[in-house]
């Protein structure tokens, strides 16, 4: 092989690994902005909100539904923005959070999902959730995750006995199980996924995207 087909080879293999680069970057970022949205959904679904942890108005005119996974690096990532969305328009918005734990992908999420509603039994769900994403490379792979779970508990100052008593218990649980079968019957299909009243959208928002949509459905 001469100088010149060597030089060749070199631009046509550049040439195809930036062609894989662009792609790869125009789909990271189909799938970290705005995704899907404006999907109205059967007008016969209803929610059913009753013991999911929220923040804001009861009577709000704008309710946002969270499906999510605490085990999802994509919900990870979205939920910077939406704890900054929530802080600025809770007092017109209510958030109400929904588990949804893929659990044929992430082998933790539903312990996680489970140790957030012990949390939320001492009133401490947002908090103990934000401990959760924050350490979700700790406790993602670990064989056994609830010491790390209890640890976590312990840092927020939570009771020891009472918590790890509710790690044991169904009522937690089959609370989660309800929440995947609601989004189980209105196709959900991956995290995150949520409700601006009733529109479906999907994907980690930044706090511009937040604001836009929460500004559009409160006029």
């Amino acid at each position: 092989m001469d100088q010149q087909d060597k030089i060749r080879r070199i631009f046509l293999f550049g040439t195809v690994a930036m062609g894989v680069l662009i792609v790869g970057g125009l789909v990271w970022a189909v799938a970290m902005g705005p995704g899907e949205g404006g999907n109205t959904i059967d007008p016969n679904i209803t929610f059913n909100d009753d013991l999911n942890p929220a923040v804001g108005p009861e009577n709000a005119k704008v309710t946002v539904r969270i499906f999510s996974d605490f085990q999802c690096s994509a919900c990870k990532i979205a939920e910077v923005a939406l704890r900054q969305a929530e802080s600025q328009y809770k007092d017109r918005v209510r958030f109400v959070w929904n588990d949804y734990p893929l659990t044929s992908l992430h082998a933790n999420a539903m312990g996680a999902a489970v140790a957030a509603r012990c949390a939320q039994e001492q009133n401490k769900f947002w908090e103990y959730s934000e401990k959760l994403f924050a350490n979700q490379a700790v406790w993602e792979k670990l064989a056994d995750p609830n010491p790390q779970f209890t640890a976590l508990a312990k840092d927020l100052g939570l009771l020891d006995d009472k918590f790890a008593l509710c790690l044991g218990k169904e009522q937690p649980k089959n609370k989660v199980k309800q929440d995947i079968a609601e989004g189980e019957g209105m196709g959900i299909e991956g995290t995150p996924t949520f409700f601006i009243n009733r529109q479906r959208f999907s994907g980690a928002w930044d706090l511009v995207a937040w604001q836009k949509a929460l500004d559009q459905a409160l006029k």
